[in-house]
Formats: C-alpha cells, structure tokens, sequence
C-alpha cells in the first residue's frame, strides 16, 4: 500500500489511457487496504489518503480503461453484496469504502454511463442486503470510517445467534453435526466488549 501511495505521489499524468487504468488500479488498491483497516490508527490512515489525493489525476481517471477497471472493481463489489447474507458481506462493505473514498477524493470520477451503472447495481445490491446481512465484528470496521459509511454498521439491530453467524460464514463448509453442537461458535467471538458478538446468544 505505502509503495502504491509513493507511486501515485510521483505519477506524471500525461493522459495517456494506459497509464489512467494504472492510476485507478493502483488507487482502488490504496483505498482497499484503507477499508481493510481495523483498528489501526485512524491518523496514519488519513495521511495515507491525503498523500495519494492529487486533483489533477482526475483526467486520466476519466479515460476509457480507467472507466473499465472502476466499473470491474464496482461490480467485484455487487458479487459479494449477493452473497452477503451469508459470508461475503464484509468484503462488500470493503469495496463500498475504497468506491466512496474515490468518489469522495476525485470529482467527477464518473463519466461513463456503464461506470455509472455498475456503481448504481452495486449500490441497490447492498441496500437491498444490509437489513438482512451477516454483520461484521467491530475490530473489523475501519477505525478512521465516519457513519456516511454506514454500510459497516447493518444490519441494526443485530439479532443474530452466534451459531447462525458461524452457519452464515462458513456456509455450509463445516460439518453439520459439528457445527450445531452445543456452544461451538463462540471461538467466533472477537472479545470486544462494545461488539454485537459479546452480548450474542451462543
């Protein structure tokens, strides 16, 4: 990530539509590990972002492979929100974040109607899922996220048992008989008082 930020503080935009899916891919990348972040410290994350927010990239972001790789990255994002009931709703909220920092960091990012699109899909997919997906833990909820991401805070209320939490995750990978034994899910607890899990029934 910090070898990406370093790449993108140097990049000369010259327009060039090679170098404009470069420059997408490599900031999609950034933003990515920024939604991965955890609890890390909040601060570093925001110098990170600053350093790889450069106004005058938004030209080369604008041409056509740029366009495609967004509009790839966006619809990467629509599959998991589909699987977001049961274990891929984490990773939608991941691409939700780096989409949103982009948006937020580059005006007008968008200008290609099939871009648009795939953003629009994606963005029905996870508010069509969010009132009924596997929550995340909140070690897991980027320490920097401000409630405008409010992707990483669904479903709410959480109602969830930690055995249909373990039955969502693993979706159907373990066996049934162990998975159903008496208090087997609560290894799944992140041991985080404020988390939805603490209080979760087994």
């Amino acid at each position: 990530m910090r070898e990406r930020a370093a790449w993108l503080e140097a990049v000369d935009p010259d327009g060039q539509d090679d170098e404009g899916r470069a420059v997408m891919e490599s900031l999609l990348s950034v933003y990515g590990d920024l939604a991965q972040w955890g609890s890390a410290d909040p601060g570093e994350a925001q110098t990170l972002r600053a350093r790889v927010r450069r106004p005058e990239l938004v030209t080369v972001l604008q041409g056509q492979r740029a366009q495609v790789s967004l509009s790839i990255f966006a619809s990467d994002g629509e599959e998991n929100a589909l699987r977001g009931r049961v274990d891929r709703y984490r990773q939608a909220c991941e691409h939700r974040s780096a989409l949103k920092m982009l948006m937020d960091d580059y005006d007008e990012v968008i200008v290609d109607q099939f871009t648009q699109e795939a953003v629009e899909d994606f963005d029905e997919e996870l508010r069509d899922v969010a009132d009924d997906a596997t929550p995340v833990h909140r070690t897991q909820i980027p320490s920097w996220a401000p409630r405008s991401h409010w992707w990483w805070w669904k479903p709410d209320p959480i109602k969830l048992t930690m055995r249909e939490y373990r039955r969502r995750i693993y979706a159907g990978d373990l066996e049934d008989d162990e998975s159903s034994a008496p208090g087997t899910a609560d290894w799944l607890r992140c041991g985080d008082k404020k988390c939805w899990c603490f209080t979760a029934p087994g």
